[in-house]
C-alpha cells in the first residue's frame, strides 16, 4: 500500500469497458485489516495519463492533509483513519498531433493519426470498427479533400449513433441530428472566427461553433481538444471526446461501483465519500447511479470538481427539458450525506470547449452553455433545476460550511481574492480553498 501525504492509497485499474484490472480487492483487505474510518474514491478526468491522475491526486491530498488540521475540522477527522482509491481509467488514447497550419500533415503525424485511431477501435463491434477503418484510409485525403472530409465525419456519426442512448450521453440525441454537412462546416470554420461572448442567462459561457480556442490549464495540462487548428486534429480530438465521454460512464457504474460494493462488503460501516474532476465528475455520479442495483448501497458524500457533464444531469425535469439522467441517486438518496459541485465563470474547458463542442453538434452557438442551454455544463454553471440545490460561495480556508444532508450544494469559485480567482481555470481544483471545502463535507458526515 502507498502512502501519499499521510494518507494510504491503492491505485485501482480500469479497463477500456469500465471493468476493474487490479487494485479493487487489495483496497477492500486494506480497509477491513487497517480498521480504516473513510474511503475516499478519487477519479481524474479526459487527457490524463497516468503520471498526470497520479499528480492531481497527490496534490488534492497535499492540501487536503493541510485542511484536516484547522480547528473547525480538527477535532471530527483528528480521530479518523483514511484510505484512498484512486481510479486510473484510459481517458488518453494516444497522444495528439498539434497540426497548428492546418495543412497537410507530415508522414510521422499521420502516422501517429493512424495508430490514435487503431486504438480507438478497442472496445467497439466489428460495424464500427469498419468505420474507424474507413477512417483510417482517408487520413491522407482528409487534410484538404471536402469528400474525404465528409465521409469521415459520417463515419463518427454513425458510430456515436450507435452508442447506448441509455447511458446518459446528452450529445447523443444532437448528433443523431447532425447532418455530415453542418459538422464539417462548424469544424473548419472555427480556424477564421473570433470568439465573441454568447448567451444571456446569468451563468452564461462564451461560445463559438468551432473548436478554434483551446486554452490551456493550469500545470501544463491542456483543454477537451488540445491546441490544434486544421479539420484532422480537430476531428481526431472530437473523436476522441466523444467516446471517452461514453467511457467515463462505464468506468463509474461499472468499475468504481463494483470497488464500492467491495469495500462495503468487507468494512460495512466504512463512510464513503466520491470525489471527481471534470469527466471524472460524471464518472463518480455514474458510479452512484450502479449503486441503485440491488442491493443499493449508498455512499456518505460526493464531490464534484468542475464537472464536465449537463448541468441539467441530476434535474427533476419539466416543460423546458427532460428528467435528468442521474436524477434517481437523488431521490433515492444513493448519496446520504450533502453532494457539493464547485464551478466557476473562468472554468474556459467548461465554458468553451464542452458547450462549443454541444455547439457543433446543434450548429447553433446562440445560448449554448447559459443555464438555460441543454448543453451547459456543471463546471461552468452548477447543478441546476433542483429543488435540492443551495447557491453558495466557495469560502477561503478556515472559513466555516454550513453543509445539509440531502442537499446539493454549489461552490462558485468565481470571485477573486487579491486579484485572483478562487477557481481560475479547469484544473484549478487541487487549493487549500477547494479542499477546504471537501474537508469541511468529510467532518460533517
Amino acid at each position: 500500500m502507498e502512502n501519499i501525504h499521510g494518507f494510504d492509497f491503492q491505485p485501482l485499474q480500469f479497463d477500456r469497458n469500465g471493468n476493474p484490472t487490479s487494485g479493487v480487492e487489495e483496497l477492500a483487505r486494506h480497509v477491513r485489516d487497517s480498521a480504516a474510518t473513510d474511503v475516499v474514491f478519487i477519479c481524474h478526468g479526459f487527457r490524463n495519463d497516468e503520471n498526470d491522475a497520479r499528480a492531481l491526486y497527490a496534490r488534492f491530498l497535499d492540501t487536503f492533509a493541510g485542511n484536516r488540521a484547522r480547528p473547525g475540522v480538527a477535532p471530527q477527522l483528528a480521530p479518523r483513519r483514511f484510505a484512498v482509491g484512486g481510479a486510473f481509467w484510459p481517458s488518453m488514447i494516444f497522444p495528439e498531433t498539434n497540426d497548428s497550419q492546418g495543412g497537410a500533415q507530415s508522414a510521422g503525424a499521420e502516422t501517429q493519426d493512424r495508430q490514435r485511431l487503431e486504438a480507438l477501435k478497442a472496445g467497439l463491434d466489428p460495424q464500427q470498427q469498419a468505420r474507424i477503418d474507413d477512417m483510417i484510409s482517408l487520413l491522407s485525403a482528409a487534410a484538404g479533400d471536402q469528400d474525404a472530409q465528409l465521409q469521415m465525419v459520417a463515419n463518427l456519426l454513425s458510430i456515436v449513433q450507435a452508442l447506448p442512448s441509455d447511458d446518459g450521453n446528452e450529445f447523443h440525441s444532437a448528433f443523431a441530428q447532425a447532418s455530415a454537412t453542418t459538422l464539417r462546416e462548424a469544424l473548419l470554420a472555427g480556424d477564421s472566427l473570433d470568439v465573441s461572448p454568447v448567451g444571456a442567462g446569468p451563468g452564461g459561457a462564451d461560445g463559438i461553433p468551432g473548436l478554434a480556442v483551446q486554452p490551456a490549464l493550469e500545470g501544463g495540462a491542456q483543454s477537451f481538444f488540445g491546441t490544434v487548428f486544421g479539420f484532422v486534429p480537430k476531428f481526431l480530438n472530437l473523436t476522441t471526446f466523444l467516446l471517452m465521454f461514453h467511457r467515463c460512464g462505464e468506468v463509474g457504474e461499472k468499475g468504481i461501483s463494483r470497488a464500492v460494493r467491495s469495500v462495503r462488503n468487507l468494512a460495512p460501516n466504512v463512510r464513503v465519500h466520491l470525489v471527481g474532476h471534470s469527466l471524472g465528475g460524471r464518472a463518480v455520479t455514474a458510479c452512484a447511479r450502479g449503486l441503485l442495483a440491488d442491493p443499493l448501497v449508498q455512499v456518505d458524500s460526493m464531490m464534484l470538481l468542475q464537472a464536465a457533464y449537463s448541468h441539467f444531469g441530476l434535474s427533476q425535469g419539466g416543460a423546458a427539458h427532460p428528467r435528468g439522467f442521474f436524477r434517481d441517486i437523488i431521490e433515492r438518496k444513493v448519496v446520504r450525506g450533502p453532494i457539493l459541485a464547485t464551478h466557476s465563470e473562468h472554468d474556459s474547458v467548461v465554458g468553451f470547449a464542452y458547450t462549443s463542442m454541444a455547439a457543433v453538434s446543434l450548429n447553433n452557438a446562440k445560448a449554448v452553455g447559459d443555464e438555460n442551454s441543454r448543453f451547459g455544463g456543471i463546471g461552468r454553471n452548477g447543478v441546476l433545476d433542483t429543488r435540492e440545490t443551495v447557491q453558495q460561495e466557495l469560502n477561503l480556508p478556515g472559513v466555516p460550511y454550513v453543509f445539509s444532508s440531502g442537499s446539493i450544494h454549489n461552490l462558485n469559485g468565481s470571485r477573486k481574492v487579491q486579484d485572483k480567482p478562487l477557481i481560475a481555470s479547469h484544473g484549478d481544483v487541487t487549493s487549500p480553498a477547494v479542499t477546504w471545502a471537501f474537508a469541511s463535507l468529510v467532518a460533517q458526515t
